[in-house]
Parts: structure tokens; sequence; C-alpha cells
């Protein structure tokens, strides 16, 4: 009697806790950069009640992550593309009051609805990110035209063309370039 009533509430705990979505892995279907909002998938499966596994549902209107600091007076920006892997990170509660300013009556905590997505996760190493802690550097690569920024004050770009668009004038000094 009470190893049935034990296995019931244990029963009744998988099964709330199977409705609570914190982060997975997805692809990015459509990404419009005037809103800042994708439409993603998760790349993984839900497995209904009856043991069958199914395909999420895309997600739309889902807010992309950039690093953005200083009221976004600095940011790093990226281009996203359809077919990018993320991370989708689920909030705790509804998002709507923070991405549209205003509140409302549901109460969806875990929900996909609350969906962000942070582009860059991928499942295979990437021989940029090995050069990077290999070099102790910020390497920025974009199809082989490199920024390389090193630990030791090193900052070194391999390009076909490099462009300065300065407001002053600036001058090279032994290798150094001075802003006047």
């Amino acid at each position: 009697m009470m190893q049935e009533f034990v296995q019931a509430v244990d029963d009744s705990i998988k099964k709330g806790i199977a409705g609570i979505h914190t982060a997975m892995p997805g692809e990015i279907l459509s990404y419009d950069a005037s809103t800042g909002l994708a439409t993603v998938k998760p790349t993984m499966k839900f497995k209904k009640p009856d043991g069958d596994t199914v395909d999420y549902a895309q997600i739309t209107g889902v807010p992309v992550v950039f690093q953005q600091v200083m009221g976004q007076g600095a940011t790093i920006g990226i281009p996203v593309k359809p077919g990018d892997n993320c991370l989708i990170i689920i909030g705790e509660q509804s998002i709507d009051y923070w991405l549209y300013g205003q509140e409302t009556d549901t109460d969806l905590a875990f929900d996909l609805t609350n969906a962000m997505c942070i582009p860059g996760l991928f499942s295979k190493a990437n021989s940029v990110v090995k050069d990077a802690c290999d070099q102790n550097a910020i390497i920025v690569d974009v199809k082989g035209t490199r920024f390389t920024v090193k630990s030791d004050g090193l900052i070194q770009a391999d390009c076909k063309r490099f462009v300065i668009n300065a407001s002053d004038s600036f001058k090279v000094n032994a290798g150094r370039v001075d802003l006047n």
C-alpha cells in the first residue's frame, strides 16, 4: 500500500516535471534583424505519454541574444542566418512585459512561448575557437579573414584589404598608429 502511494507520487512529480522547459539546443529557421526576433526549432524530440516521440514545433517571436551594453551603445553584431545552431533558453515567467512593455494574464511558467535564443551553439569543435584557446587570444574570423588580439599586446589582421575610416588624421610611428 505504501509502495503504491510512493510510486503514485513519483509518477505525478515526473509528469509535472516533463512539462517544464529550461534550455535546449535548436536551429534558427529565420531571423528578422529589424525586430531582433527569430523563428527557432528545438532539435530535440518530445516524448508523449504513450511513449512515442515527436519533433517539437517551431517557436516564433524569439528574441536573439547579442553582446550589447551601455544601453546598446556598444554592440557586437554577428550575421544570424537560417540553419545556424543556437541555445534556446526558456524563461521561468512570461517575457511579454520585458519584450513588449505590457503584462499578460497568462501564467506560462517555463513555457516554450517564453523562449530566448543565443546563436552559436554547435555540437562540433571549431578550429577558430581552438586557435583562440591555444594563443590566449580573441579571434574574429569570417571565412579566413581574421583579426586577432593576443594577450601579449599584438593585434594582427590577416586580410586582403585593410581600410581605416578615421575622423582625425593618424600616423604610423615605429609600427604604432598614433591618432592626432
